[in-house]
């Protein structure tokens, strides 16, 4: 860490902690510039938001608390050129999960990259949530994105696990004859089966970057404001494959997809059917471990967003890697 950082002044040019006060503005430019084919658009309005509220000043920070997500105020540092921001590590608590963090965002601009940025500022990170005392640290990283993945474990991050993001680009393809009329709504009374099927299948969690609650099965939601439903695959016998999902505010139905690998192939098309058949939806995203229930997903139409490794570092105060 630089000494301008650790002792709070100011540099016009080096490493600092982040100031939302003054940076809401540069963090938007760098976060857009370093992801510019993969930010969504629920990403882009953000951004757009956080430059709109960073040219109002610490009015603009004051405001922006009431309209803009955590997520741009982070804690976390910057680095500087000539007063510019031109890189990024955030740093953020996981709601309502003592001692998990996730660091987002680890950005430099591509004309000053292959300088040490990125290290300086994933280092500086690390330290800081080992003052805080925080118990892990996670991350996502596009699985090609080979030169982030080497850095992350030069520091010791571990492969969490990989997941799929897909997404329906137009109608379903569903097949002729319609599909198994064997999924239906998941019983009050299965919800152990089906967290007992996700413990197995996706142990790193369904919702990032939530870990597996039992609670969470048996009250239906994840933290979010819009109710989870849940289907199940056979319609009798023990729980083989489930499917999670919600509409959100937008009229979008994020799904989840949990299927047993002796019935892949079998289980996938009428659990989706019956939670998408007949209803009108502004967009579909299904998730899925890497690998899980992909020849179905695309036979029905659907064409893979993006694939994103978590990583995960255990620390402890002292700074020692802890186990998985």
């Amino acid at each position: 860490m630089t000494a301008a950082a650790a002792t709070g002044r100011v540099p016009r040019s080096g490493m600092r902690p982040v100031d939302p006060r003054r940076d809401l503005a540069g963090l938007a430019d760098v976060i857009e510039i370093a992801f510019a084919d993969s930010l969504d658009p629920a990403g882009r309005r953000m951004a757009d938001e956080m430059r709109r509220y960073g040219r109002w000043g610490w009015l603009g920070w004051l405001v922006g608390h009431l309209f803009l997500p955590p997520a741009a105020y982070p804690q976390g540092y910057v680095w500087i050129d000539q007063g510019q921001v031109v890189g990024n590590a955030s740093l953020m608590p996981v709601q309502g999960t003592l001692g998990r963090w996730v660091m987002a965002n680890v950005a430099v601009r591509p004309e000053f990259r292959r300088r040490g940025i990125a290290r300086s500022l994933v280092g500086a990170c690390l330290d800081l949530a080992r003052r805080e005392r925080v118990g892990e640290v996670l991350l996502q990283v596009k699985t090609g994105n080979l030169a982030a993945r080497e850095l992350y474990r030069r520091f010791g991050f571990i492969d969490y696990g990989t997941r799929i993001t897909w997404r329906l680009p137009g109608p379903v393809r569903w097949p002729e004859g319609g599909g198994s009329p064997s999924a239906r709504l998941r019983r009050p009374n299965e919800w152990q089966a089906h967290f007992a099927l996700a413990q197995r299948l996706a142990p790193i969690g369904l919702v990032w970057p939530h870990p597996l609650r039992a609670s969470s099965f048996r009250s239906g939601s994840w933290a979010a404001a819009e109710p989870w439903a849940h289907w199940v695959w056979p319609s009798d016998g023990p729980v083989q494959a489930a499917l999670s999902g919600r509409i959100d505010s937008t009229g979008s139905s994020q799904l989840f997809l949990l299927c047993d690998p002796s019935i892949r192939g079998t289980a996938e098309v009428p659990l989706l059917e019956l939670a998408l058949r007949g209803h009108h939806h502004a967009a579909v995203v299904v998730e899925t471990e890497a690998g899980a229930g992909d020849e179905a997903l695309l036979r029905l139409g659907f064409r893979e967003d993006h694939r994103l490794l978590w990583m995960r570092i255990g620390l402890t105060p002292a700074g020692r890697e802890a186990g998985p």
